[in-house]
């Protein structure tokens, strides 16, 4: 065969790298039988870096479909041994023009390089190649002194060859750069061999230099290390590009890893092969492996919302977005989800995968059904409420009403309802200014009533309570509730003129009572004038002024506001003074104190309590202050921390004679203090300390209406 007599190593290899055909010179370079090196890749028998080089070759040419050519690589083989290399790389395609694997040529220039190597220690020789390399090129010598430096390295270091000659890297670089040179320096010189470094320094601008160097030894005739040779390339901008690339890398990974949406990949027959966290908690999954047991095309979709149809979407226009569906999660349950995806292709144009977003819209579905039957609820509420419920514009037109507000004015319907400028339906225009006012400066109103005219021009009354609000274009709109109370008018209108009614009535009777029982005072009055004996006299006149003291309780209901309650400090006041200034002789010779608050008490209780003190202060005017002894009274009436009411009437007389029992002594005057205060279901105290002090303390009671 033709290709077998070439020098040069020939090789064909299909599209994943793996060789199909090697000549016999490319036998003897990789230095393995060929039924070994068929079907082998680069990454088989030369080093991870080699096979990376060779790989980046046949990438760019697949990506460009141009062939390219490498005129010296430096390959490690696995087995140790290095081997430098030129070759080429075409691409070869079908009939259809689509490629189908690469051919090219392998030169062996180890030889060739060995002697370029020798050649560098022939002093001027290379100068001419070394000045026409970009990178920068020196030869030191075998303790570091540079010996040669292209312009490169002047240019990058900003110094002349004058200074740079003889120098160490010690005395020409920054530390950091020199300290690397000098250890990448010492592998090339205790090894013997070429090496490829990585080195960096501080530019003088600030920023960091990086630096891909090829060191190689330098022999003299003997074979003795005399030196270096090296080639360093500023890969400074490559570097960047790489840091870019893994910072953007960190930055898809950091995105993918924490979007609040669901990220996906999913083969056309429904198999998930790349999943985010997100994804996986919303189907209610612990990890990608068990997500990936799950097949979309069997499972995992709603039967309203089925996979097939996805699948003629992005089959026809390669894209869906805001497609929404029902999802079924790891537990059975269902969740809604508004996906957006789009197809991969191939090199053939099939598709590849599909991948997309997913937006768990669970929440915001129920939520819009819950909107739906809300709005439900409220239409029926707002049709079927016997309430008038309206929606108005401040210049006076309906935008909405429900039947209840338009048969409210007699309306046949809600257009003709609407139709109707809101004045109009004001009996009093005063009223509308009114509403309106207020409406504008408090945003509401609240309970107000209104005098309002239907269709047909009679009127009624209404209680409205509405409020500002706006509506879907921003415009400032009152809604409101209007409620007919003219039914409720006409009930208070009659409940009022019959408590005017009832107020002159019990008026009268109060009125009535107190004339009675003052007509009965006369009488005694006028009875007594036949009696002769004075304890029989007395007996009249005690009665007179029991008889008294209940007339002016209805004296003071008949001139009070209050037909029902009486306040009762100012009825003691006014009936404590009367009795010391009718039975005083001398004026002045018994003083009256009094400490009444403010106490309000029904008649049922006012009565009783009004005859207790009547007894108990005459007792003390009759036998308190016997001959010409003077002193005081006291009266006091307060409510207590408990609410029971606390009444003292006391004086500081001559007091109470020892062992005498108050409540048993045999007089009309105290059986009837104790009769009373039984009524009331009080409790009474005596003090003797000082004269004598009476403590009545009660409860109002509360009496069953009488009809």
């Amino acid at each position: 065969m033709i290709l077998d007599d070439i020098d040069e190593g020939y090789y064909e290899v299909d599209l994943n790298g793996r060789f199909t055909f090697v000549n016999r010179a490319m036998v003897r370079l990789i230095g393995l039988p060929r039924e070994q090196i068929l079907g082998l890749t680069n990454r088989d028998y030369m080093d991870p870096a080699s096979a990376k080089s060779a790989f980046e070759s046949f990438n760019e040419v697949y990506r460009t479909g141009r062939p390219s050519r490498i005129d010296s690589l430096q390959v490690h083989l696995k087995d140790g041994s290095t081997l430098w290399t030129g070759f080429s790389v075409s691409l070869v395609r079908d009939k259809e023009g689509r490629p189908t694997g690469f051919w090219g040529l392998i030169h062996d220039l180890t030889s060739i390089k060995q002697t370029e190597t020798d050649l560098l220690r022939i002093n001027g020789q290379f100068q001419s190649l070394i000045q026409a390399i970009p990178d920068i090129v020196y030869l030191k010598d075998a303790e570091g002194r540079n010996q040669i430096v292209n312009k490169a390295f002047e240019t990058g270091f900003g110094l002349t060859q004058n200074q740079i000659a003889g120098k160490t890297d010690e005395e020409l670089l920054p530390p950091d750069l020199a300290a690397a040179c000098r250890a990448s320096d010492e592998t090339v010189a205790r090894t013997g061999r070429p090496y490829r470094f990585e080195e960096q320094s501080m530019g003088p601008d600030g920023r960091e230099i990086h630096f891909e160097t090829i060191k190689a030894p330098i022999f003299d005739e003997e074979g003795r290390f005399s030196g270096v040779i090296g080639v360093s390339r500023d890969i400074s901008e490559r570097k960047r590009m790489e840091a870019s690339l893994r910072e953007s890398e960190e930055r898809f990974r950091s995105l993918f890893e924490n979007a609040t949406v669901g990220l996906y990949r999913t083969h056309p027959d429904g198999r998930i092969f790349l999943a985010n966290p997100t994804l996986l908690r919303m189907l209610g999954y612990e990890s990608l492996e068990d997500l990936a047991k799950r097949n979309l095309e069997e499972e995992g979709f709603e039967p309203d919302f089925p996979r097939n149809q996805f699948k003629e979407r992005m089959e026809r226009d390669g894209e869906i977005r805001g497609l929404e569906a029902a999802w079924k999660r790891q537990d059975g349950s269902t969740i809604y989800v508004r996906e957006s995806a789009r197809t991969t292709r191939n090199a053939d144009g099939q598709i590849d995968c599909y991948e997309g977003t997913v937006e768990d819209i669970t929440e915001r579905r129920n939520a819009e059904n819950e909107l739906r039957a809300s709005e439900a609820r409220y239409r029926r509420l707002f049709e079927s409420s016997l309430d008038g419920v309206y929606q108005n514009t401040f210049d006076g037109r309906t935008l909405s009403a429900n039947p209840a507000c338009s048969r409210m004015f007699g309306f046949d319907s809600e257009n003709e309802y609407k139709s109707t400028p809101i004045q109009n339906l004001y009996a009093n225009p005063e009223d509308r200014k009114a509403f309106l006012q207020t409406m504008e400066q408090d945003g509401e109103v609240r309970h107000r009533e209104l005098h309002l005219r239907r269709k047909d021009g009679s009127t009624f009354y209404a209680l409205v309570n509405a409020r500002t609000v706006r509506d879907d274009g921003g415009n400032i709109v009152f809604e409101g509730i209007l409620t007919d109370i003219s039914g409720q008018k006409a009930n208070e209108e009659m409940l009022a003129a019959a408590l005017a009614e009832k107020d002159v009535l019990l008026r009268e009777i109060h009125h009535r009572v107190k004339n009675n029982m003052q007509i009965v005072s006369s009488l005694l009055s006028l009875q007594s004038r036949y009696l002769k004996h004075p304890d029989d006299m007395e007996i009249f006149k005690e009665s007179q002024r029991r008889i008294r003291s209940m007339a002016y309780i209805h004296e003071k209901l008949y001139r009070s506001n209050n037909l029902a309650r009486i306040e009762f400090g100012d009825y003691l006041k006014s009936l404590t003074q009367n009795l010391v200034a009718s039975q005083q002789k001398s004026p002045g010779r018994i003083d009256l104190r009094l400490d009444l608050e403010e106490v309000f008490l029904d008649i049922q209780t006012a009565i009783p309590c009004g005859l207790i003190v009547n007894e108990l202060v005459m007792n003390s005017l009759k036998h308190g202050f016997p001959g010409d002894r003077s002193g005081e009274i006291r009266i006091g009436l307060r409510i207590a921390e408990s609410g029971e009411i606390r009444l003292v009437v006391g004086d500081d007389g001559i007091g109470l004679p020892l062992g005498l029992d108050v409540l048993a002594v045999d007089s009309m005057g105290m059986q009837l203090v104790t009769l009373l205060i039984g009524q009331i279901e009080g409790r009474l105290e005596i003090d003797r300390t000082r004269g004598v002090e009476f403590l009545l303390t009660f409860k109002e009671l509360k009496f069953k209406p009488r009809i």
